[in-house]
């Protein structure tokens, strides 16, 4: 089921059914670009990500999506967002033993100079893979280089935010 809530702003939808979580995940560069509903070409990565199911937020205007929550076919999933503090995830392997599943959200500085290395997985077409996760393909290099980003990925480990981690812009209280 793809039932969808009024929009909560212009595209911005709560869905219900199946989705990639990228949050967690990190993402190898392809060499190609990918372009998305704006019309603009970021250099492309990919990311496996675990298909969960219940409601997830969307903006149908986004990534690549079409207006709709439902999926484009059988084999392909939504990479979309609910927020979740506990959930299999890459840096674990996609485990899904209670002590391996917790979420740690964690800032990589502007300082270490990632941004344009930081992902973005929201509202974008998946391929459903084996065993519950999708291969998604997404965009890097849609900020600065000098971009501090929040991310999951890692349970903590600074060495993901070396690694084209999916994340969120940050900017630190205080921060020009």
């Amino acid at each position: 089921m793809f039932a969808s809530t009024a929009g909560l702003s212009q595209g911005l939808t709560i869905c219900n059914g199946e989705f990639a979580l990228c949050a967690a995940s990190t993402c190898k560069p392809t060499g190609k670009t990918i372009t998305g509903n704006n019309g603009v070409a970021y250099p492309e990565v990919v990311c496996r990500c675990p298909i969960l199911n219940g409601n997830n937020i969307a903006d149908t205007a986004m990534g690549n999506m079409q207006g709709s929550c439902a999926p484009t076919d059988s084999g392909h999933v939504w990479s979309t967002f609910w927020p979740k503090m506990v959930y299999p995830q890459e840096a674990s392997n996609f485990s899904n033993k209670p002590k391996d599943m917790n979420v740690v959200i964690q800032v990589c500085p502007a300082s270490i100079q990632q941004g344009a290395r930081a992902s973005n997985c929201f509202s974008w077409n998946c391929k459903r893979g084996a065993d519950g996760i999708a291969i998604c393909h997404c965009p890097s290099g849609q900020v600065p280089a000098a971009t501090a980003f929040l991310t999951e990925a890692g349970q903590g480990d600074p060495k993901a935010c070396y690694k084209h981690p999916v994340s969120l812009p940050y900017k630190p209280e205080g921060a020009k």
